[in-house]
Formats: C-alpha cells, sequence, structure tokens
C-alpha cells in the first residue's frame, strides 16, 4: 500500500501542477476473464481460474480533452492453469496510461441536480512489481516462478465510461460523487508462456465509486 500512496500523492501533484479535475476511485466489484488467442482461432480458457481484484485509479482529467490515469491493481488467483500446470498467484500492479475524454453534460433542472457522463479510452502500460506463485498441481515448471522484469510487463488499451453527480444540495458542491466502469483490453501475455503459437489475455472489467475535485 506504500507504493500505491506514493504513487496516488504523484499523481494527485500532477493533476493539480495542471490545473486539470482529479478523480480518486477504488473498485468494489471485478469481473476477469482469460481468453487464449491463436493464428487459427480465440477461445475463453476453460475452466476459468478464480480471480479477485482491486483497483485504485487516479485520473487527471480535462473534459472533452485528455485524461492522465495511474492505477495500483491489486489481484490473486486460484487455479490458474499455466504450462500444464495449475497456480495460485498473488499480484500487485502499477502502471498509467494516457487518454481521450469526451463529456456530456446531464442537468435535471427541477432537481437542481447536474451530471457529466464521462467515456474516456486510450493505451495504458504497468508492470508487476509484485508477482508470487504456489504451485498446487499439474505439471511444475519452473520458469513460470522466474518470470524476469520484461515479462512482467502489461499493455494495452483502457476504456472507462463514469456518471459524475456535480452540485448536489450544498453537501457536495465542492466535489463529485461519481460511479462507472473501468476495463483493461490486453494485448500482452499475462502470464509465462512457452508456446508462440498461442497468447493468453486477461481482460478485466471493475466497477468503481470514487470523488473529483
Amino acid at each position: 500500500m506504500r507504493k500505491i500512496t506514493v504513487i496516488l500523492v504523484l499523481g494527485l501533484g500532477l493533476g493539480l501542477l495542471l490545473r486539470a479535475d482529479v478523480s480518486l476511485s477504488v473498485s468494489f466489484l471485478s469481473s476477469e476473464r482469460l481468453t487464449v488467442f491463436t493464428r487459427d482461432a480465440i477461445w475463453n480458457k476453460e475452466p476459468q481460474p478464480s480471480y479477485s481484484a482491486t483497483l485504485v485509479l487516479l485520473s487527471s482529467f480535462e473534459p472533452n480533452r485528455r485524461e492522465f490515469i495511474v492505477f495500483g491493481d491489486i489481484m490473486s488467483g486460484r487455479d490458474v492453469p499455466i504450462e500444464n500446470g495449475l497456480w495460485d498467484t498473488r499480484k500487485f500492479e502499477l502502471g498509467m496510461g494516457v487518454g481521450k475524454m469526451l463529456t456530456v453534460p446531464v442537468t435535471l433542472a427541477r432537481l437542481g441536480i447536474e451530471f457529466s457522463l464521462d467515456f474516456s479510452a486510450g493505451p495504458f502500460a504497468g508492470v508487476f512489481l509484485s508477482n508470487r506463485y504456489t504451485h498446487v498441481g499439474g505439471k511444475y515448471v519452473a520458469e513460470v516462478e522466474r518470470f524476469d522484469i520484461l515479462g512482467r510487463i502489461q499493455y494495452g488499451l483502457y476504456a472507462a465510461a463514469r456518471l459524475r453527480m456535480q452540485r448536489f444540495k450544498k453537501y457536495l458542491d465542492a466535489v463529485d460523487a461519481s460511479l462507472g466502469f473501468h476495463f483493461f483490453i490486453p494485448f500482452s501475455n499475462h502470464e509465462f508462456n512457452a508456446d508462440p503459437r498461442a497468447r493468453y489475455h486477461l481482460f478485466k472489467t471493475f466497477a468503481f465509486a470514487g470523488i473529483s475535485f
């Protein structure tokens, strides 16, 4: 958590320096899907491993312009298939991304409520700073645990949809409360893979709540 705190503080400082709005969000629900890509076919790995993850995300954004994100992803997996073996995993990913944002204002004049619908997307890159494995069955391959730093790098595209509630009575006049979804679309292997003909991508979706100020 110290690493997350330091990165978020730095990101907050950058957002204030750029005079942009800043949003701090934490996920309360996640969904993961492990998908196999080959030259001939694409399919979801069955049975699917059991994952759980928490996303902490800091966004510095300018409505209808650009967004800069810094995120920490704390994730664990059970019965993850890697090289004909089964593994339990615990990971911490630290990453950042830059995207384009589209903002649609919505006003309910009678209730005195203003909303903003934010849609953003762009490339991201991250690295697993912590990468722990426990072999639980099947074939044991030592290289799985010896994944070097280049193999820990993750990259791809992110997308987000966020509903921000603005100026709701007097209590939230200084900040915006928000709810939304964040998606990670990877282009990189999630785990060690010795087969050059196949790629294993982990797609992640997070439901989150946050504040903007």
